[in-house]
């Protein structure tokens, strides 16, 4: 994994397991995707995505962009854990990848993704 390994990457939260302010949940972003050259996606398809391919982020061991399929892209930085708890509160997020390349020196997967609805 190549994420940053700050502890303020893991935020913590109240007793209650309150999720993030609401406001951070509604903005929309952009990111690299980590581990793209030894996900599910490379490993069916012999590459990345295209530019343009819609993808979703989903709750799996860990905080990760998926196909309609269902098919893991890669991992979503840990700077976003947030998201988890958004998601657990109703929020669902869709995006675009915006750049593919295989590298060098890695492979990238940059994505623009916004929320899809509110809770």
């Amino acid at each position: 994994s190549s994420g940053s390994g700050r502890l303020t990457d893991y935020p913590q939260t109240d007793r209650t397991g309150s999720a993030p302010p609401e406001d951070r949940c509604g903005v929309a972003f952009s990111l690299t995707l980590d581990d793209v050259e030894v996900s599910e996606f490379h490993q069916a398809h012999g590459g990345l995505p295209p530019v343009g391919t819609k993808l979703r982020i989903a709750q799996r061991k860990r905080v990760v962009a998926i196909t309609d399929a269902d098919v893991t892209v890669g991992n979503i930085p840990t700077s976003h854990n947030y998201l988890a708890a958004c998601m657990k509160d109703g929020w669902t997020y869709v995006g675009l990848v915006t750049n593919s390349s295989s590298g060098p020196p890695v492979a990238s997967v940059i994505v623009d993704f916004a929320p899809e609805g509110t809770p």
